[in-house]
């Protein structure tokens, strides 16, 4: 038995080391391995790849094909690759060629940085954007600022004034007259009134449409001096009353009639002399729709007592000027309230 086990080992040593001789010296070997051929293969030979069997299947073999690849080219390109050679497990050293490195300084280095080009970078394209912008960047201004004043006459107050404005709280000094005063023709009013130059060529001029439109008219009362106001307001009162009078007549200083600016009108006949109702004669219609185109208006309106301080007065015209006339007309038609004053309902006492 000790012989037999010894010849067996022997056997055995002797098969293995045929086999892996015959291995080493020559690739194609056949040999029963898992019930299959074992067939010729090579790394540097892409064709002796084994086929996939339904095993290989999940065998990621594209990948390792792709690898031997680029060893097999790198071998076959570098002529300084080390190999390990079936004889010699000493590599073979790779060739290197000498290069010469010269040492750059600072100031090269920078230079260098700086002389290369930057890459260019993408820049997305940004969308377009529309903003409305305000038309002045000047602060808004106020309703103050924007208010348009043209319409109010610089001077309200003095005597000579073509625009004064003269009610129960803004009198007249006692001692004025106009210093322009001329007496209208005799055709347009019995007594030789007068008014102010001004405002008699506009008295004229209006009277000579008036006829061209078959009307007629005529003065009764024009200018009337401080003294002359004291006589009528007198009379006045001593007829009915203070009361009734201050809503009828002005105190002496506080007649629009001493500016030389200030007319009563009539139709001859005198049917409707200072009365409410020549406002609805044909003369006092025309009055009315083309006093302001030659620079009256009538004073004191309907319906406007507490701010004129008179009861309505259709035959009562005052010259303002075309301007100032026709602003007033196409407004409120009441000269204080235009011209922004404080209402004068009373006098003060």
């Amino acid at each position: 038995m000790p012989r037999s086990t010894t010849v067996t080992v022997t056997a055995a040593a002797v098969t293995l080391a045929c086999l892996g001789a015959s291995i080493f010296v020559s690739p194609p070997v056949v040999a029963e391995t898992m019930g299959r051929p074992v067939q010729e293969f090579s790394p540097l030979k892409p064709e002796t790849y084994p086929v996939a069997s339904s095993r290989d299947e999940d065998m990621n073999l594209p990948v390792a094909h792709d690898r031997e690849q680029s060893i097999a080219t790198e071998s076959s390109t570098s002529s300084t690759t080390t190999l390990s050679s079936p004889q010699s497990s000493e590599p073979v050293p790779r060739q290197i060629d000498e290069v010469t490195l010269t040492p750059v300084t600072a100031d090269e280095e920078r230079s260098s940085t700086s002389s290369k080009p930057s890459p260019a970078k993408s820049t997305p394209a940004l969308p377009k954007i529309e903003v409305a912008l305000p038309e002045s960047t000047a602060p808004a201004s106020t309703d103050e600022d924007t208010q348009d004043t043209s319409h109010i006459p610089q001077d309200l107050e003095s005597p000579d004034s073509m625009t004064v404005i003269v009610n129960k709280l803004r009198p007249l000094p006692a001692d004025y007259e106009p210093t322009d005063l001329v007496e209208l023709p005799a055709q347009f009013g019995a007594g030789a009134p007068m008014l102010r130059e001004v405002a008699a060529e506009a008295t004229q001029a209006m009277f000579e449409a008036a006829q061209q439109d078959g009307i007629n008219l005529t003065v009764i009362s024009a200018y009337r001096s401080y003294d002359y106001q004291t006589e009528l307001y007198d009379n006045y009162v001593r007829q009915y009353g203070t009361t009734n009078t201050n809503e009828m007549s002005a105190r002496p200083g506080f007649s629009e009639h001493q500016t030389g600016l200030a007319l009563d009108v009539d139709t001859p006949g005198g049917q409707h002399t200072l009365k409410q109702s020549f406002g609805e004669t044909p003369a006092g219609q025309w009055l009315v729709e083309r006093a302001h185109e030659f620079g009256f208006v009538i004073r004191y309106p309907e319906d406007e007592h507490e701010y004129t301080g008179f009861s309505y007065e259709p035959w009562h015209l005052r010259y303002f000027g075309e301007q100032y006339a026709q602003h007033i007309v196409e407004h409120s038609g009441v000269a204080e309230r235009e011209f922004e004053l404080d209402p004068a309902p009373d006098y003060q006492e």
